[in-house]
């Protein structure tokens, strides 16, 4: 009997792979770090899936490269350690934080007497679950923390073919003293590892989950302006993330991520991959520029710490929207015949390319 299943398992070798179980030790820590390369959108097949999928995304070509870091919280101010350090409750407690783009309250900083930068995103890290726990903002270089109300569970663990899970995030950002601007993401979170398989990429063959994620957000942000106060609402919207993981990795192997609202729907598409050479802003400080107002409607003006030589506007399917030649550390572009939707702003300079997004309304 076990000569015959060894006989067919030479025959029929994808049908015997064996299916893979995610655990914590598969999620980053803090100390880890992951280079992840950007790839120009391309028509990608994101509905074929299921059990034993194969799925081929060795053609992908890398466009920009970044490091992305988890750090260890000791590495936060006294107000961050308050919040999220071993003193903080034990469901705020984090494992590490690293930088991200998901609020656009560092857009403001235009605006303020004092300088905003370093957002960043607290996780906490368990043997069951991946959570999102809050934020933090740097406010004259003093890391101000933002506990999340309502803590988002971003990976249920531990993780096998057909595992759901639906999770809710609240946050609420209040940038008072420094100035009367708040900030609230509602965000709802549907998730399914709805297929199992072999995923090839440019770092490799690899046995894999894929992990489908539907996240609708409803965010609110007031703001007060020469003495008249309002809060503005953009749309509501859903993304879809579509990841492909394997074991030992600390992050999934390929990212696919669809969404946006409007007219501009598109996906956009990062990896994991060996050192190409292609990451300036590793070896240079990025560029520290501001979009603001965010979202806008006709005009926007930039505010930049370093010169550059242009900017353009892509929508999400990567199409090239708008370019402005740019000479100064301060100006404005018009984007009132640009379709409502939310866009990638690629700021070239001599010492790297940085990335921010717009809101079109």
């Amino acid at each position: 009997m076990k000569q015959l299943i060894f006989s067919l398992a030479l025959l029929f070798p994808a049908y015997f792979q064996a299916q893979i179980t995610l655990t914590v030790a598969d999620f980053a820590d803090a100390g880890d770090s992951v280079r992840l390369s950007q790839a120009n959108p391309f028509t990608i097949d994101l509905q074929s899936t299921g059990p034993n999928s194969t799925w081929d995304f060795s053609q992908l070509s890398a466009q920009s490269q970044t490091l992305v870091d988890y750090n260890p919280i000791g590495f936060g101010s006294l107000l961050i350690l308050a919040t999220f350090g071993p003193i903080a409750p034990t469901p705020y407690k984090a494992t590490y934080f690293n930088l991200t783009n998901d609020l656009p309250i560092d857009q403001f900083s235009a605006f303020l007497p004092v300088e905003l930068s370093n957002l960043s995103q607290y996780t906490r890290r368990t043997s069951s679950q991946i959570n999102s726990i809050g934020y933090s903002i740097d406010v004259q270089g003093q890391g101000v923390p933002f506990k999340s109300d309502t803590v988002e569970t971003r990976y249920e663990l531990p993780l096998t073919f057909n595992d759901t899970w639906t999770s809710r995030g609240y946050t609420y950002v209040d940038l008072n003293p420094a100035i009367d601007i708040k900030f609230i993401q509602h965000r709802e979170r549907n998730s399914v590892v709805d297929g199992w398989g072999t995923v090839i990429t440019p770092l490799g063959t690899f046995p894999a989950l894929r992990i489908k994620h539907e996240i609708l957000e409803n965010d609110s942000i007031y703001q007060t302006f020469f003495g008249t106060g309002s809060w503005i609402a953009p749309p509501a919207f859903t993304t879809t993330e579509y990841e492909w993981w394997t074991t030992g990795k600390n992050d999934c192997l390929v990212r696919a991520t669809a969404g946006g609202f409007g007219q501009n729907q598109g996906t956009t598409i990062e990896y994991q991959d060996i050192y190409l050479g292609l990451d300036a802003g590793l070896d240079h400080p990025e560029i520290a520029i501001s979009f603001y107002p965010n979202p806008a409607q006709e005009w926007c003006y930039f505010e930049s710490s370093q010169p550059f030589d242009y900017i353009e506007l892509m929508d999400m399917s990567g199409k090239i929207m708008l370019t402005h030649q740019n000479a100064a550390l301060k100006g404005f572009f018009d984007i009132s015949t640009l379709p409502n939707g939310t866009y990638t702003v690629l700021i070239h300079s001599s010492q790297g390319n940085a990335f921010r997004k717009l809101v079109k309304l």
